[in-house]
């Protein structure tokens, strides 16, 4: 890799320390590097497979939705029928 000329004084919170140094590298130049490498790089690509996995799931739901809707209607007929039984079988 080049030589790095660029060279930064940055204040960051504890908090943001503690998810830099959880990254893999064994200096905290390289962790940050690959903390924003990995933003750069890598999260559009999980917020389209993110995206697909929402519409996925939206899909799913309305699915359910109207298998709810037909295990309704199901047990409405049953009623009536069992109803219509009953009825039947006192005559």
């Amino acid at each position: 890799m080049a030589g790095k000329t660029n060279i930064r004084s940055i204040r960051l919170s504890d908090e943001l320390m503690e998810v830099i140094e959880a990254q893999v590298g064994e200096t905290f130049t390289e962790k940050y590097e690959r903390l924003i490498s990995r933003c750069v790089f890598e999260m559009p690509a999980k917020e389209k497979e993110l995206e697909e996995l929402n519409r996925r799931i939206r899909e799913a739901e309305k699915t359910l939705e109207e298998r709810r809707r037909q295990a309704a209607e199901l047990q409405r007929a049953i009623q009536i029928l069992t109803n219509t039984k009953w009825q039947l079988d006192r005559v």
